[in-house]
C-alpha cells in the first residue's frame, strides 16, 4: 500500500502528462489512484514500443479512463477542447463500449478512451488486478495511435484518386493491434510465454479456422465486425509478423503514408501483393501444417 501512496502523492503534486506521455483525464472519486494506474500503464506501453520497436509518439495523445461510463464523453469533450481539437459530432456509445465489461477501450485520432467496472474498494488487490489488465489493452489502442502517426492519417486521408480511406485494410489495422497486445502480454507479463511456436500458432488459428469471413470480405466491409472477425484478423497479422517480423506490421503503415497505395505499401514491406496474401491466407487458415510452413516463409 505504501508504494501506491507515494505514487499518489507524487501525482497530486505533478502534471498528469508531459513529454512522451499521454494527457490523462479521469474521475474525481479516487482520481489520484486512477491517474496513477493510467500513468503506469501509459509509461510501460510507451517503453515497450520504444525499446522493442524504436517507435515513439511525442505529439499529445489524450487518455481518458473512467469507472463511470456516463462521464466518459464529458471527460473527452473537455480533453479535446483543451487540446484545441474539435469536439466529436457524435458521442461515443458508452453502453456498447463499457456495459458489463471488465475493461472497454477504443481509439481514434489523438485519443484513447478506457472504462472499467467500479470496484468495491480501491485497495492494493484492485490496483494489482486492474494494472495487469489495463496495460495489454492499452498496447492494443496505442498501436492504433502509431498507425495514425506513421501513416500521417490525422486528419483522415484518402487513397489516391478514390474516396476510400487510406488507413486499411481493416483486418490489418485491427489484426496488428491484436498482435501487439499479445506481444506485450508475452514479453512484459509472461502470458503464454511457455507455449512453443507450434502451440501458439494452433491457438491463434482456432478462431480463424471457424470463421467464414475472408480477408477480402473484411477489406470490402471496411470493418472487423462479424463473428470471428477479430480472430481471423489476428491470425492473418500473426502470419505476416512471423514471416517478416512484428516490426513490419508498423513499417507497412509508415510506407502507406509515403506511397498512399495499400497494395504498393504491402508488396514493398511483405514481398507479395495484398491480393496474393489474401488468397494464400484462405489456403492455409484451416490447415495447421500449411500455416506452419507459411509462417516460416514458405509459399
Amino acid at each position: 500500500m505504501w508504494r501506491w501512496l507515494v505514487v499518489v502523492f507524487w501525482l497530486m503534486a505533478s502534471p498528469s502528462f508531459g513529454q512522451d506521455a499521454s494527457r490523462i483525464y479521469t474521475d474525481e472519486d479516487a482520481g489520484s489512484v486512477k491517474t496513477a494506474v493510467l500513468v503506469q500503464a501509459d509509461k510501460r506501453v510507451r517503453q515497450f514500443f520504444a525499446q522493442t520497436f524504436d517507435q515513439r509518439i511525442e505529439s499529445p495523445i489524450i487518455l481518458v479512463g473512467t469507472t463511470g461510463p456516463d462521464q466518459l464523453n464529458d471527460h473527452l469533450m473537455i480533453a479535446l477542447t483543451e487540446l484545441g481539437r474539435r469536439p466529436r459530432a457524435v458521442t461515443i456509445d458508452t453502453a456498447k463500449l463499457c456495459k458489463n465489461k471488465p475493461i472497454g477501450a477504443a481509439a481514434n485520432r489523438s485519443y484513447i478512451v478506457m472504462c472499467w467496472l467500479k470496484p468495491k474498494a480501491y485497495n492494493d488487490k484492485w490496483i494489482a488486478s486492474i494494472s495487469r489488465r489495463l496495460a495489454p489493452i492499452l498496447a492494443h489502442e496505442f498501436t492504433h495511435q502509431l498507425q495514425y502517426h506513421l501513416a500521417g492519417d490525422d486528419p483522415p486521408q484518402r487513397l489516391k484518386g478514390t474516396d476510400e480511406l487510406l488507413l486499411g485494410p481493416s483486418w490489418l489495422v485491427e489484426g496488428s493491434a491484436e498482435v501487439f497486445e499479445r506481444l506485450y502480454g508475452v514479453q512484459n507479463q509472461g502470458v503464454g510465454a511457455g507455449a512453443d511456436a507450434g502451440q501458439t500458432l494452433f491457438n491463434l488459428q482456432i478462431l480463424a479456422r471457424r470463421s467464414r469471413l475472408t480477408l477480402a470480405q473484411l477489406t470490402v466491409a471496411g470493418s472487423t465486425k462479424g463473428s470471428g472477425a477479430y480472430g481471423t484478423s489476428r491470425f492473418a497479422a500473426f502470419l505476416l509478423a512471423e514471416r517478416s517480423g512484428a516490426g513490419a506490421l508498423l513499417k507497412y503503415f509508415e510506407v502507406l503514408g509515403e506511397v498512399k497505395d495499400r497494395d504498393l505499401a504491402f508488396s514493398q514491406v511483405f514481398g507479395l501483393s495484398l491480393e496474393k496474401f489474401e488468397a494464400d491466407f484462405e489456403r492455409v487458415r484451416r490447415n495447421f501444417s500449411a500455416a506452419t510452413q507459411y509462417a516460416a516463409g514458405g509459399t
